[in-house]
């Protein structure tokens, strides 16, 4: 039996444009996610996709309602307990991807496991990468790097961590076709080993080979889709 790791209840986010407005982007969002879960976030552009993400993720504290990750409130925590919660328990792909330009490709990817004190293996981290279709050299800085191969950096620094749920934000949105379908490949296969993996994507055909789709509109949660095919996702997100 699938075991619940997420659940959400009644989160709304809003932003002060000044002192006497504010806008609201997320509107009274309720869902569980499960062990062995691959769920799709969808909808379209400024309906609070991303914002979404990093709330559940622990990165961005709800204006109301509670957020619960392996049955602990982040937003409770210490911020030392926030940070080791992030290093042993979840992975979060950033669309802009977060890395150090500082460090080469090596250094980026292994930085998490260095910080926890965990065993490094680089014959393990070239072989996560070959599987990528990853080219460019180990010691380059990521600077020098385009941005489909800054993207499966990013995507390697959350894998290496053996992270029990993992968020994306876009994790194929910078990459070519043939690189999408890899680490698309990489994270059904992550989340039919047990890992929670609940990805934004704009792309309807990915969103149709989850597990489950939320649809999101004017920052509202409107339609739960269980199997989503590309037909259903395109007819719910297209509805006034």
């Amino acid at each position: 039996m699938n075991e619940q790791v997420i659940k959400i209840n009644g989160i709304s986010k809003s932003f002060a444009l000044d002192k006497s407005k504010s806008v609201n982007i997320l509107k009274n969002i309720s869902f569980s996610a499960y062990s062995n879960e691959f769920i799709s976030i969808v909808g379209p552009s400024g309906s609070g996709k991303s914002t979404l993400l990093k709330c559940i993720s622990g990165l961005l504290k709800p204006t109301k309602g509670t957020i619960n990750i392996n049955s602990v409130d982040p937003y409770l925590l210490s911020p030392s307990k926030v940070a080791k919660m992030r290093r042993t328990e979840i992975g979060f792909i950033f669309q802009s991807y977060n890395l150090v330009p500082a460090l080469p490709v090596f250094e980026n990817i292994v930085l998490p496991l260095r910080l926890s004190g965990k065993k490094i293996s680089k014959t393990n981290i070239e072989k996560l990468l070959n599987s990528m279709n990853f080219s460019a050299d180990l010691e380059n800085f990521v600077n020098t790097l385009s941005g489909g191969e800054r993207q499966k950096v990013a995507i390697a620094r959350v894998l290496v961590t053996n992270a029990k749920i993992i968020f994306a934000d876009e994790p194929t949105g910078a990459v070519d076709e043939s690189s999408k379908r890899l680490i698309f490949k990489i994270l059904r296969k992550l989340a039919g080993s047990g890992v929670c993996v609940i990805m934004v994507t704009h792309d309807i055909d990915l969103a149709s080979k989850t597990d489950r789709s939320l649809i999101l509109k004017d920052g509202k949660l409107i339609k739960i889709l269980n199997r989503p095919n590309s037909a259903e996702l395109l007819e719910e997100m297209e509805k006034g």
